[in-house]
């Protein structure tokens, strides 16, 4: 089987791994954040309640359309966010160069 590298330097495969580690994780966080606005609804006694779950969505939409860039060149510093934040684990990410894990590793220790 033929490893085809792109220009940034992953592979195909890596990319697969990578969408699927993505959607993993948006998964979790969505999931999440769904159970939470849920809960803060449940327990809504008055209005300032209902602006505080209005903010937190539109704090949260704009974070998660700009915090899962699938972009090559991206992967690295989306990788090490997600795991500083705790939505994947190292362990997930096996299957890509030793090397790139090792920067996502560093960074998200930053």
């Amino acid at each position: 089987m033929t490893t085809i590298i792109t220009e940034s330097g992953w592979t195909t495969k890596e990319i697969e791994i990578s969408q699927q580690i993505l959607n993993k994780a948006y998964q979790r966080e969505t999931e999440t954040l769904v159970a939470q606005v849920q809960h803060q609804i449940n327990n809504m006694t008055d209005i300032a309640q209902l602006w505080q779950v209005h903010d937190l969505l539109s704090a949260k939409r704009y974070d998660l359309d700009g915090k899962y860039d699938a972009r090559e060149s991206m992967l690295i510093f989306t990788f090490a966010q997600l795991l500083k934040e705790g939505w994947i684990s190292l362990e997930e990410l096996h299957g890509l160069d030793q090397a790139k894990l090792a920067k996502v590793s560093s960074l998200s220790k930053i």
